[in-house]
């Protein structure tokens, strides 16, 4: 199951901005969420990867990964397992400017269509951290962090 986690985690690092449907006031950045849905999609890891700056920071439950190389490998990993004919919906929470060419995006995502250890399907919600740059008018990934909430009951609700 921590595999499954950290997968689904990677998932989110995935994600980044908002799903096809959804209006974003920046058209870079919904290009950038389309673009990555799309790629989900058809299992294309290289192709996620491409979203990421060469020395972009992954940060899940599987752990550390660090470049593109190692974003494309850890995706690729995942997609001829766990998320083999998924599907991923990112949801745009809300975004912080740190400069002109430089925001943190935060927001949540759902992976479908996975199987969980015991065969049955799962439905996987988490949240997800993002620092993106923006380079040649393109947002891109810098650095993602992805997680999915623990068990019901594994941590105090907030009130």
């Amino acid at each position: 199951m921590k595999r499954l986690t950290g997968v689904v985690c990677a998932a989110a690092c995935l994600a980044l901005a908002v799903s096809a449907g959804a209006q974003s006031a920046d058209p870079a950045m919904d290009k950038l969420a389309r673009g990555y849905e799309q790629a989900w999609v058809k299992g294309d890891a290289n192709g996620i990867a491409a979203l990421y700056t060469e020395d972009a920071l992954l940060v899940n439950a599987d752990g550390v990964h660090h470049g593109r190389a190692a974003v494309a490998k850890s995706i690729a990993t995942n997609f001829a397992g766990p998320w083999k004919g998924s599907t991923l919906v990112v949801h745009l929470g809300q975004s912080q400017a740190l400069g002109p060419d430089m925001t943190l995006n935060e927001g949540t995502y759902e992976v479908n269509g996975v199987t969980g250890p015991d065969g049955k399907p799962l439905a996987i919600k988490g949240h997800y951290l993002n620092t993106l740059v923006k380079k040649g008018g393109a947002w891109v990934i810098a650095g993602h962090m992805a997680f999915a909430p623990p068990p019901p009951g594994m941590m105090p609700m907030a009130k």
